[in-house]
Formats: C-alpha cells, structure tokens, sequence
C-alpha cells in the first residue's frame, strides 16, 4: 500500500501540541470523517479517496485507543457511516449492517490472524471474498417471497428501496427452491457492470444531463430514485454475499455452505470464494487480484477476509461498528501519469485556499480525470511540482484523485513555478499564510467564506437545518436574499416561493427548521457559528466551562487557555472572532431569534463518584469504551487516557494493553468490566 499524503494541514493534525491539544485533533479528525461520511453515503458526492479517508479513520482509532477518555457515544469509531435520506421511508434492519475494518499491509492482516488465533486456540480458516465497490443493501424475506429492501443507512435504520430494488433483473423476488427458512436478511451489494457504466454515461451526455463521477455514484444515484421507473431503466446488478439472519435452523456451518445456499436460491455471488488456510495465501490473492481488477467486469477496491467456520464467526462476536470476525485488506490506489497543465485555487469557509491541479485527462481504471488535490502549499513545495511537469495522478475508491509523485526526469524547461496567491481568487481580498495555508483575511466580505459558513450553520453535526444545503444556500446568496446567517431569521415563505424549486411545503419546512435551531443545545449553537479551531469538542468544553455565552464573551486569552484541551493558538481564534464586529452584531441579531438563552446542561446526574479517576483498557463486551466513559462521567468520575499514582482504578477488557501492565507495576486497584458494571449500578 502506497499511503496518500494526508489532507489535513499541520495546523489542524495538532502536531505542534501533541499533548495540550488532543481534544482539538480528535475533534477535527471526527468533524473531517463525518462531513465526508455524509457526502459518500448520503449526498453520493465523495471529497476524498478511500485512502484518505482510511488514513483519517485509523488515525482517529490510534488517538482514541490512546486516549480513551475522549471516545465520544457520536464518534465515527464507534457509529457505522452514513445515515437515512429524507425522501424515504424507514426501515429498521433486524440485524445490523456493520462495516468492515480496513486493513493495508500484509502485518496488519497478519495481526488480524493472531489475534483470532489466540482467541481460537491456534485455529482458523478463512473464507476469501471480492470487495465489490457499490451500494450495500439488506433484502428481506418472507416464506420466500421479497418482502422489504433497504440501503444500509446508518447500519440500523435505512432507506425502504424494496420499490427500486424489485426492478433490478438479477434480484429474485422469489427464491428458488423449496429449503428456505420462514424469515431471512440476507446482505448484498448493487452495482453497474463497468460497460453498462460507460453506456449510461454516455447516454446522459448525449442527452445533455450530467454524468456520474464513478460506478459507485451511479448506482447509489440510481436506488435512490423515489420514482421507481428511473431506477428500472438503469442496467443495476445484485451480487449476495452474506445470511445476517435467519428463523428456525439452516444445515450450514460455514460462509462456504451459505454461499453455495444463496446460489441455490437464485442469486450471484461474484463466483470468487476460495478458503485459505493461512493469511499468506490471503495476502497471495490479494496480490494476484491486484493486477487482476482490471480484467472484471465490475469494481472490487480490495478483498473480504472472514472466518469460514459460522460458530467461530458467534464466538468472536462484535465491536461496536465492525465484526471481530472479518476484515477487508484494501488494494493500493490506481495511479496513473499525466501533465499538469495549471493550478486553480479555491476557498473554503474559513478562507483556507486550496491549489487543485488541472490535468491533461487521462484515464484511471475507467474514469477521466482532470482534477486532483494538492492539498495546500507546503505540499506543493515539498513534491517541487510546477505546471509542466509530468505527474503521478492516484485514484484510490473512484472519488477525488491527488497527486503524489512528480518526474523530475521528464521537467520540460519551461516548466512553471507554483506560486501561492497574492490575493484571493474570489474576492480579491488579501491574504495571508498560517501554518500550511494561505487565508483570505476578507472574513465578512469573501462570497467563497459567506456560502461555506451558511452551510456549515445549516449541517447536521452544527443545527441541522432541514433543506438548506449548499444548492440551496446559492439560490439564496444569487437571489440576494441572505448575506450572513442571521439573515435566515428575515426570511419569508413569498420570497422562497419565488425560489426554482420551491413550493409551499418545501418552503414551510424549511422555515419551520430555522426557527427550530433555536433550540439546539448551546454547545451546537456556538459550533454552527464557523470559530476557526472550534470544532464541536472544543465548543462542548467551552460551555461545560463557561456555561453561558456572556461568561464566554467576556473571557479574556489568560481565561481562555484555562480551560482544559484550549491552547494558545485555539484561544487567540476566539478572541479574534469575538473581537469583530460584524460578529459582535450577529451574536445580537442570533439572540434576539432566541439563540444562546440557555445554559449548557451537564451530564453528570450524580456526585456518587466525584474525586475517581479511572482508566479504560481492552476491549469491552457489553459497552463500548464511550458508553462506559459516559456512564462513569455522569456519577461525577473522570477518566482519563493514562495511568498514574492518582487513578482510582484501571478498568481492563479483554486484551488489555501496556496500561494494564503499568498499573499492575503501580499496585493499583485492577476492575473488570463486570466490576464497573457494579460499580455504576
């Protein structure tokens, strides 16, 4: 595996404090996944590769494994991504629809085996399966019959699809045969044949319509279809892979045998389920098939590895989003050699501004590319990439490509320099350079900040402001309707008639959920109002501090950097934005709508353990580390991430790590899970 650089700068990573501001890094690492969370499974809309995205996700992991205390119920580590659409109807999986670990190099797939060994007293076999690259989807059925489909959504509710799903050729509506249990969820994956991909994309383009990005969007665009008819037009194929839940007894014993079942009752399965052995012969297929994705006939990033035997698959039992039983070992991002013939630069809402390569399109593994990132300045410096040069261009899940590899050897002589931006590229305000980014210093004026900072207000991890997305954020911004968030308040249901697309129950909702943000926690309204570095744990430790945003206000830096996880940089960002204004007459104009009239309310519903502090090591059985935190945390407890002469007691699951053996060394009070549990009742 080749790593892809990481998108975030420096800044934002907490390399300058590691231990001051791991609260800081957490948050941004959760707030960086949920947003591209939301563009992949909700919007069909990625912003970053695969790779990039996993190299966020295990980074998160290591820091939360390391720092326990600020495991949070809504972390991505602990939730699987996505969630439901508005559109649709609910639907509630009977078994949850998990995600899978992803794993790299061959010594991660090689920890996976030893940990399972351990746990299986040194046996195992593994049954070996494509990765198809589409859409997830529970089907569900009754005496045989397809009684309701549904997407994955957030792994325990998701979209009723049963409608679209029925029009795609290849799914049974009825199985075969006459062996099949009263009720079944089985798990399966919708996609485009890579042809029928190219054809239908065509198609549209001759038709004047806009072309999907990859096969992925193209099948989730086309489930998502609340008119039937249109998901029938489209070629979409059904690969099953997986009996999640069954009624009474079925005569199998392993993935094998379920597979051979589900062929027998009708469908495809991908024709690829070999059983290996050892992880050698795991890691040797995922070699082979490297080279040899190319050659399907649709999409695979990497492949499934799972345990054949289905007893073994009970014994080893769940974490909180991902099976302990399974795991995928991801194929290297495609790469492919092009030109990059300029760099355009945009701006994002707190005016970072990005260099994003235009290239001489090439194709990689089926799709056209003639964008990628750069990521920032000090990336451009440290690849010495100019426009010119000739490049290597990666594509790691079919979503945003980036450039990773300049060659030097094929520099034209007039190859051309990247400078950063003398001014801003869309309003022409100055700027200057942070850590690894330039900024537009225009805050109130920059149409780039005012759009993305509406949208960040309407998000759902800020207010969750219902139909106020970005397409409508820019009708509104044309139409000069808005010009800051306070804005939304003056809205009226005639002006919003008046908008493309808008009719009157589209526009009531989208009144009725402005005024509702009002009543979201103070926390959530401080977040939603774009602070550079205050993300939503920063906001949330601000109001357990200062509990009302009139202490806050007149908290000066010396005030600010006491509070614990708030550093110097994270202090001075709030000032500043408290400091102008422009944003002094927001908070007024916010308040007068009811915002920011409640104090922040605690969790803690008792003082039973105030004065305890407590450690999280291993894994859990019956919470996850969150839940336990949680639960400690509202008894008056405080948990922390390392073990010391002043900690309670050290809380150990299973397979603790190096901070059981330190407590052990200190002659510290060592509870189970058991114990806690006890403890807390």
């Amino acid at each position: 595996f080749h790593p892809l650089p990481n998108p975030l700068p420096s800044r934002e990573r907490g390399y300058f404090c590691l231990n001051s501001k791991i609260k800081t890094q957490i948050s941004t690492l959760r707030k960086q996944i949920q947003a591209h969370d939301e563009a992949y499974y909700v919007q069909n809309k990625p912003t970053i590769s695969d790779a990039e995205y996993d190299r966020l996700f295990l980074e998160l992991k290591e820091l939360e494994a390391e720092h326990p205390e600020f495991i949070t119920p809504d972390s991505p580590t602990q939730n699987v991504g996505g969630r439901v659409a508005k559109g649709f109807e609910k639907i509630k999986h009977t078994t949850p629809l998990l995600s899978l670990d992803s794993l790299f190099q061959k010594e991660d797939l090689e920890a996976f085996d030893k940990r399972i060994r351990k746990e299986l007293d040194g046996h195992a076999e593994y049954a070996v399966e494509f990765k198809f690259d589409g859409v997830s989807v529970s089907l569900f059925y009754e005496n045989g019959i397809l009684s309701h489909a549904a997407t994955r959504g957030d792994g325990y509710v998701g979209e009723n699809i049963t409608a679209n799903v029925k029009t795609i050729k290849n799914a049974p509506q009825k199985l075969k045969g006459k062996n099949h249990p009263k009720q079944m969820q089985l798990r399966g994956e919708i996609l485009f044949n890579l042809d029928d991909f190219q054809k239908f994309n065509a198609e549209l383009l001759n038709k004047g319509e806009d072309t999907f990005a990859n096969p992925r969007n193209a099948a989730s665009g086309s489930l998502r279809q609340l008119d039937s008819s249109i998901t029938a037009s489209r070629p979409l194929k059904l690969f099953c892979y997986d009996i999640q839940f069954h009624s009474g007894e079925l005569n199998i014993k392993t993935q094998k045998e379920a597979i051979e079942l589900l062929k027998s009752y009708g469908f495809e399965t991908g024709g690829f389920h070999p059983i290996c052995k050892t992880i050698d012969d795991v890691y040797s297929l995922k070699e082979e098939y490297e080279t040899k994705r190319d050659d399907l006939e649709y999409e695979i990033d990497g492949l499934v590895v799972k345990l054949n035997n289905l007893d073994d698959q009970k014994t080893l039992g769940i974490k909180a989003r991902s099976p302990r039983y399974a795991c995928a070992i991801k194929f290297e991002a495609r790469k492919e050699n092009t030109v990059l013939e300029n760099v355009a630069f945009q701006v994002g809402r707190t005016g970072a501004i990005t260099p994003v390569a235009q290239l001489r399109p090439v194709d990689i593994g089926g799709v056209t590319v003639s964008r990628a990132t750069l990521h920032n300045m000090d990336y451009v410096q440290s690849l010495d990439v100019r426009v010119g040069d000739t490049v290597k261009v990666a594509r790691a899940g079919d979503v945003i490509p980036a450039v990773i590899e300049v060659d030097l050897k094929k520099r034209p002589k007039n190859a051309k320099e990247i400078q950063p931006p003398k001014s801003c590229p869309i309003c022409s305000g100055d700027v200057q350079k942070e850590k690894a980014y330039w900024y537009c210093t225009n805050t109130l004026g920059c149409p780039a900040q005012i759009k993305w900072g509406i949208v960040h207000f309407a998000a759902k991890r800020a207010l969750n402001i219902f139909g106020l997305g970005e397409e409508t954020v820019d009708l509104l911004l044309k139409e000069k309707l808005v010009q800051n968030v306070g804005d939304l308040f003056s809205l009226t249901k005639d002006q919003l008639l008046n908008l493309e697309g808008f009719k009157d129950k589209k526009a009531q909702n989208l009144l009725d959920s402005i005024l509702s943000a009002k009543d979201k926690p103070i926390d959530k309204q401080l977040f939603a109002l774009g602070i550079r570095d205050v993300g939503e744990q920063t906001a949330k430790i601000l109001m357990e501090h200062f509990l009302n945003l009139s202490k806050l206000l007149n908290a000066n830096l010396e005030d600010l950097q006491t509070v614990d996880g708030i550093g110097p940089e994270t202090a001075a960002s709030i000032q500043s934005f408290f400091s102008q204004k422009q944003n002094q007459k927001l908070i007024q104009v916010l308040q007068s709508h009811g915002f920011f009239q409640k104090e922040f309310k605690s969790s803690v519903v008792s003082q039973k353990l105030k004065g305890n502090t407590y450690v999280l090591t291993g894994e859990l059985k019956n919470f996850s580390r969150s839940e336990m935190k949680k639960k400690l945390e509202a008894l008056g407890a405080k948990v922390t991430g390392s073990v010391s002469k002043k900690t309670t007691a050290v809380i150990v699951g299973e397979n603790p790590g190096s901070k059981f053996e330190k407590a052990k060394e200190l002659g510290l009070q060592i509870l189970s899970e058991e114990d806690a549990s006890n403890l807390i009742n």
